[in-house]
């Protein structure tokens, strides 16, 4: 019995001690999946996100994929849809930011900014950005990402883009010296000697010119996406021969996939060439572009108002279309003015659906009081447009730039003058203070702004060379500044503005047969085309011409200088020979 109760007590024992035990293990397990559930809860969040994340990017994949086929739309759907799932995701936003720039579309700027801020960002991305940015003409934060690209061993590419910012903050000099660099490590970089072409052909410079030319043939000769500037560039060139102007033609119409520009230009050619009635080929044009969007439509006709061809734009973009957009209303004014439809333009101005910005408008009201002979009135609005631009740079050098245009010259001095102000526009602005000064005759005003933008450029010939020409121009320490241009010339025989002004040095000392030495060059110069230099350059040649006793071929070249385009001190240097007729 005894033995019994203890086994039946052994197994009651057994029991409970199991049944403990499974109470732990069901505890256990209870504490697990909470703790599971706890931690799926918490994960659920990031793991949702990475989901939408890897999603995002498999949408950016095909639209990367879509848009190397030219299938824009679909693209653009494609990254629509990433960037819905992951707005900040890098794949979507670089994707979106290439086709936007490549679309010309104005959220660009806006998703470049996005990809800038990535830590993903790389420098491919950092100079599309900063080319889109010199194309908005947004030259401080350009400037700083530039600046930032060449602190690391700087490519070709970001060369370049410093080239071209400093050309458009009017530093001429750097912007030569960085291509030139990016030409030197790169000389068989199209893209290198594109750029560099592109500044060579600006030069008055005939050496330069001829080089610049060279080069561009060259790249004509070449399929590659440099042809296109190539013709571009030299479609600008001054006084082409017939001969050049059919093989530009030519090159234009044999693009395989020709744009607005391309078309517009070989139109020009058609023009020049007279090959076939000029009218014609208007109507043509506008029968092909007319219905385009709005950019292809302000090319089409801006185009059309270089032509003077005012009503054709006029009709091309009635009053209801032109107000949809800024740029295509400025474009019907401009229309309008050449036409000297003051009143038309003072109503379309009252409107009061019209967005301008205040500058703007102002601008506008002030070169319709101009071209109504109201002074007055003319001077109210230029006093209230550089009012309205205030401290902004960029207002400043719209209202610089439209006064200039419409021989407004007291109120584009001016607004250079504020301009000067930003030392990022203060080569820009020195260089049109100059500019303007000598369509104004006032040499002094010249020298001071000359003297600035050297200040600013200290290390460029060029600056040097036009402060040098200025100060012997009005008679200043004639020796000492002659004998600064000769050393320019030692260094730069083949530039032909500093040996103007160390000829009009000799001249200054009445050494006429120095003077007339000047022109001759080293063996290898090119000739010398007149007809494409400076009036300041002609008049110069035509005094050593004179001073030499050949007044003919004086007259001949003083023949060649338009009306009202020399300063004060420059017609006093030629006087001698118009009074000796």
């Amino acid at each position: 019995m005894t033995d019994e109760r203890a086994e039946e007590s052994t197994q009651r024992g057994d029991g409970r001690r199991k049944h403990r035990a499974s109470r732990k293990k069901r505890a256990f397990l209870w504490i697990t999946l909470l703790i599971l559930l706890v931690a799926a809860v918490i994960g659920a969040k990031p793991g949702y996100h990475w989901l939408k994340a890897r999603r995002a990017e498999q949408f950016a994949a095909e639209g990367g994929e879509l848009f190397k086929q030219g299938k824009w739309n679909e693209a653009a759907e494609k990254y629509r849809a990433a960037l819905q799932l992951n707005p900040l995701g890098y794949p979507g936003l670089e994707g979106a930011a290439r086709l936007a720039s490549r679309a010309d579309r104005p959220e660009a700027a806006y998703l470049w900014e996005q990809v800038f801020k990535s830590p993903q960002c790389t420098d491919a991305d950092r100079q599309e950005y900063a080319a889109l940015l010199l194309k908005l003409k947004r030259l401080d934060v350009a400037g700083k990402i530039i600046d930032q690209l060449l602190k690391a061993n700087p490519d070709t590419k970001t060369l370049t883009l410093a080239s071209r910012y400093a050309e458009q903050t009017g530093e001429s000099g750097k912007a030569l010296e960085f291509a030139k660099v990016a030409m030197n490590r790169a000389p068989d970089d199209d893209a290198a000697r594109s750029r560099m072409a592109e500044l060579l052909a600006a030069s008055p410079d005939s050496t330069q010119q001829a080089e610049a030319r060279r080069i561009l043939w060259e790249l004509v000769g070449k399929e590659g996406p440099n042809k296109r500037l190539a013709l571009q560039v030299l479609a600008r060139a001054p006084e082409l021969s017939t001969d050049e102007q059919t093989r530009i033609l030519r090159s234009l119409e044999g693009l395989a996939s020709p744009i607005v520009e391309d078309v517009l230009l070989a139109a020009d050619f058609r023009i020049k060439l007279q090959l076939g009635d000029a009218d014609r080929i208007y109507d043509e044009t506008i029968a092909r572009f007319g219905k385009g969007d709005t950019t292809t439509l302000l090319q089409l006709a801006r185009w059309l108002n270089a032509h003077r061809q005012s009503e054709r734009v006029l009709t091309l973009l009635p009053i209801e279309r032109a107000t949809e957009n800024n740029q295509l209303i400025m474009v019907h004014l401009d229309a309008l003015a050449l036409l000297q439809r003051w009143s038309d333009i003072d109503k379309l101005l009252a409107r009061s659906d019209l967005m301008f910005d205040p500058e703007v408008l102002e601008s506008f009201r002030a070169r319709s009081a101009q071209g109504q002979d109201s002074a007055t009135d003319a001077e109210f609005h230029w006093n209230r447009a550089l009012s309205a631009a205030g401290n902004d740079p960029f207002k400043l050098r719209f209202v610089a730039n439209f006064a200039e245009q419409t021989r407004a010259t007291a109120v584009a001095l001016k607004a250079y003058e504020q301009l000067a102000r930003f030392p990022e526009h203060a080569a820009f602005a020195y260089q049109g203070i100059e500019r303007v000064g000598g369509k104004t005759g006032a040499s002094a005003t010249q020298r001071a702004a000359a003297e600035k933008l050297l200040a600013l450029t200290p290390t460029d010939p060029n600056s040097t060379a036009q402060l040098l020409y200025l100060d012997l121009l009005l008679g200043s320490d004639v020796e000492a500044n002659l004998a600064k241009a000769n050393d320019l010339v030692k260094r730069f025989p083949a530039r032909l503005a500093f040996r103007i002004t160390a000829a009009l040095g000799y001249l200054r000392q009445h050494d006429a047969g120095s003077a007339l030495a000047q022109f001759s060059g080293p063996s290898n110069a090119p000739p010398i085309e007149w007809s494409k230099t400076p009036p300041s350059w002609r008049a110069v040649y035509a005094a050593a011409l004179f001073a030499n006793e050949q007044p003919e071929k004086a007259r001949e070249i003083i023949a060649t200088i338009p009306e009202g385009s020399l300063n004060a001190e420059e017609k006093t240097l030629i006087a001698p020979i118009t009074e000796a007729k």
